[in-house]
């Protein structure tokens, strides 16, 4: 258990590398339902945020982190960027992807049905505007929760989006996430609900919210 000051800041390089191993479980854990439909349980997902995270202009890329540091260690993570830069980052997956397969680390038939299920939940992040700051992930480990760190995080990707222009903060969250009551404290509203009767039907999902704050 840390016992110095909570630090919210970027990583240095060293602390990327450091930390790298930790990452695939944050992700995985702000929306465990998405992700082990997706990415399935067999480390794909792992192994691509892994990968993704050494790799700037990436969906998982610590370049786009900022941190929850103490006495050196990670607490939590948020990962956000410009609205627009979402397909972007996430078409610059594909390479890192195919790389996989040719390095033997993923297989073809895994990548295949990563695209398939892909574009079934394509619309749990749709449209993002040019004047969001898109939060694509915040998360803490399980035994530092109740310290504030997610609050902490939250706030520092507020003002520094506010700083730099943005005119909402957004993100996308399931209805069944208990973060939706952590958000809604914090200043954000839901503004779009959305809901796919065959992933709801068949695979137990439930609604998306989108929530946005004004800046």
């Amino acid at each position: 258990m840390t016992s110095g000051a909570m630090q919210i800041r970027g990583l240095d390089p060293e602390e990327a590398v450091r930390f790298a191993p930790c990452i695939p479980g944050l992700i995985r854990e702000t929306s465990p339902v998405s992700y082990d439909y997706s990415f399935g349980t067999d480390g794909l997902l792992e192994t691509l945020v892994s990968v993704s995270w050494a790799t700037a202009d990436t969906l998982f890329s610590a370049a786009c982190a900022t941190a929850a540091v103490a006495d050196g260690e990670l607490l939590g993570v948020e990962l956000g960027f410009e609205g627009s830069n979402f397909r972007t980052f996430q078409a610059n997956l594909a390479p890192l992807a195919l790389d996989l397969v040719a390095r033997g680390a993923v297989t073809y038939d895994q990548l295949v049905a990563l695209a398939q299920r892909s574009a079934k939940v394509s619309y749990l992040n749709a449209y993002i505007p040019d004047h969001v700051y898109y939060l694509h992930a915040l998360s803490a480990f399980p035994q530092y929760r109740g310290r504030g760190i997610g609050k902490a995080l939250l706030a520092a990707a507020i003002a520094r989006a506010r700083a730099a222009g943005y005119r909402e903060l957004q993100l996308d969250v399931l209805a069944d996430n208990p973060a939706v009551g952590f958000y809604q404290a914090n200043g954000l509203s839901i503004v779009v609900e959305t809901r796919s009767l065959e992933l709801t039907r068949d695979h137990g999902f439930p609604s998306e919210y989108r929530m946005a704050v004004t800046l």
